[in-house]
């Protein structure tokens, strides 16, 4: 997720040098404003960026807590982890059931609820760095992890 985020980043302050100041010399009532709200835009993420690789999935005893950086975490009790799937129905990921917490990047795990979270969430889905370690890392503790189709 972070290589997506630096391009928009990247974008991002492109943009604010050669619209938003363009616009200020202009219209200096509209332009000022305007290009210190991006500046905090951007400001914003490349806070998201930084804390992506400081707020890692992890296991915390029998609970598992999913992080997608400072903007949302979820703890999972792993006895409510019904299965781990690396294959699901198209656009499972946007469906009414569903959690993603992989943000623009496509998810590479499904992780069915016994009981749903709040909301009706019944799957959460994940961007893994490393998939089979956190499969073995579950399946380890007992949680039910569906084998990976050949490519």
């Amino acid at each position: 997720m972070a290589p997506i985020l630096w391009v928009f980043f990247a974008l991002a302050l492109i943009e604010l040098f050669a619209v938003h100041l363009l616009v200020a010399t202009r219209w200096p009532a509209v332009g000022w404003p305007l290009s210190i709200l991006s500046g905090c835009a951007v400001l914003w993420t490349l806070l998201l960026i930084r804390s992506l690789p400081r707020r890692p999935h992890r296991i915390e005893g029998r609970k598992l807590v999913l992080n997608f950086g400072s903007l949302h975490d979820v703890t999972l009790e792993l006895a409510n982890i019904a299965a781990v799937q690396s294959a699901w129905e198209a656009g499972g990921d946007k469906a009414a059931d569903a959690l993603k917490l992989s943000g623009i990047a496509y998810p590479n795990r499904c992780l069915v609820l016994a009981k749903p979270l709040p909301r009706g969430k019944a799957r959460v889905f994940i961007r893994l760095d490393d998939p089979a370690a956190f499969d073995a890392a579950l399946a380890a503790r007992g949680v039910p992890v569906s084998p990976q189709r050949a490519s």
